[in-house]
């Protein structure tokens, strides 16, 4: 939009609802003011904590990032895998678990090394979608299967939301938000903030994510030329005209665009002197990203928050050909980002009080298509922060035999934990009581446990 454009309400209007600052989709103006309504609540609680998602778009091979390397789980995993088994010298060896099992990661992957050694990373093994309880007979007879399963948009979207025959679907972080941004009392923040754009994770029913760039604020591109600049100064009086005469809607409306924009101003200042420690972070995206997580935690104190949920990306998990060095490769990036991240945390002071958690589109399959892997069902994901009884491998490691008892077929793993009873151990970390999770995971309590025990 050029200076000399002339205004009209309606371009002014429409302008504010489209790059109003941290509200980009069709619920944020009405999600915001209701966000704001809910945190009028003092907060209830002294401590900080914040949880990280980082999704790992595409599929992730979970099964080429732990590997047992016991005899015999480690010649099934070897003769399942074939061309894409790692050699027992391309593998970092884990600490024996507590029950004595032994599993090794990817040369590629120290840091998640020596997080999981330093007892501050735990795995979850043969995790995913799921209705019910679910074994290879069920799933023969087709008995209660999550929708579309093999899907990358069906299944991203069934992790992120466990509203698996939901026509319109809300994120697990949202419902976390809905029902405990009032811990965060009056604070001016969401509790979502995401790096990496609009995500189902973070929606809720009545609040939205804050959404900024791995560089900062997604400045108001109107008003981004200074007080002085006559786009600006153009804005402000139709704002200020229409939060005085407008119609009711139109009022309502002008001060959540002016909230946004007052937040982000807050937010670009306190970033001015924000820090994500001493430490060397990596140049790939998703160390920028988890860099910027950091600094907004380092400020955290500025909107007085108690409670934040993160979102960072990392895509290129869809490795049909070329899948040792392309995911060799990404692993390495994400092994490096985490351990900038978690030293950040502990230099600044935060390291029990914030824990990152990978999720993913599915797993893929054991076998080989000849230079890569198809889409699969269960998955490796694991967690890392302070707070993480780490250090260990939860669930039960699936037998890798091909056509085996976890086979669905094609080397499709059937998943024996639910995200739903990994996300429960994280929400009640976080401060979701017992009631509340059963609002936020629907399917909680048709598993044997809604505590996989990850967490301190």
């Amino acid at each position: 939009m050029t200076a000399s454009k002339h205004w009209s309400r309606r371009d002014f209007l429409q302008c504010a609802a489209a790059t109003a600052a941290g509200a980009c989709n069709r619920k944020s103006a009405l999600g915001f003011l209701a966000g704001m309504q809910a945190a009028a609540t003092e907060a209830a609680t002294p401590d900080y904590r914040a949880l990280v998602c980082i999704f790992l778009a595409g599929g992730n091979d979970g099964f080429n990032v732990l590997v047992p390397t016991d005899t015999g789980p480690y010649q099934t995993y070897k003769a399942s895998r074939g061309n894409l088994a790692f050699a027992s010298d391309n593998l970092l060896s884990l600490n024996p678990t507590p029950s004595g099992q032994n599993y090794a990661v990817s040369s590629r992957a120290p840091g998640l090394q020596n997080l999981y050694n330093n007892g501050r990373l735990a795995f979850l093994t043969n995790v995913g979608t799921l209705v019910q309880p679910t074994s290879k007979t069920d799933y023969q007879a087709n008995v209660h299967l999550p929708p579309q399963l093999f899907s990358h948009n069906d299944q991203s979207d069934q992790g992120m939301s466990c509203e698996l025959d939901a026509l319109e679907k809300i994120g697990w972080g949202g419902r976390m938000a809905d029902l405990l941004t009032n811990l965060n009392g009056t604070s001016r923040l969401p509790l979502g903030v995401s790096i990496a754009g609009n995500n189902l994770f973070q929606v809720g029913n009545s609040t939205v994510p804050y959404y900024m760039s791995p560089g900062g604020v997604n400045n108001f591109y109107v008003t981004s030329g200074g007080l002085q600049d006559p786009r600006t100064k153009a804005f402000n009086k139709m704002l200020g005209l229409t939060l005085t005469n407008g119609r009711l809607l139109e009022r309502e409306f002008a001060k959540s665009v002016k909230s946004s924009i007052d937040l982000s101003q807050t937010l670009i200042t306190a970033l001015a002197n924000s820090s994500s420690g001493t430490g060397i972070w990596p140049g790939s995206s998703i160390a920028q990203q988890l860099q910027m997580v950091a600094r907004v935690i380092s400020v955290r104190q500025t909107f007085g928050i108690k409670r934040q949920v993160f979102y960072v990306v990392q895509g290129g998990y869809d490795t049909h050909d070329d899948q040792i060095q392309r995911h060799g490769n990404l692993i390495s990036e994400l092994s490096q980002a985490m351990a900038a991240f978690h030293g950040a945390m502990d230099e600044l002071g935060v390291g029990n009080d914030v824990t990152s958690f990978t999720l993913s589109d599915f797993g893929r399959t054991l076998t080989s298509n000849g230079d890569g892997t198809d889409h699969a069902w269960g998955n490796v994901q694991w967690v890392a922060g302070g707070s993480v009884v780490g250090g260990d491998v939860y669930g039960t490691f699936p037998d890798q035999t091909l056509d085996g008892p976890d086979d669905s077929g094609y080397g499709r793993l059937i998943p024996t934990t639910s995200i739903e009873q990994y996300g429960a151990t994280l929400a009640r970390w976080f401060g979701a009581s017992e009631t509340q999770l059963e609002t936020i995971f629907p399917h909680l309590s048709r598993f044997d446990t809604a505590n996989l025990g990850f967490m301190a």
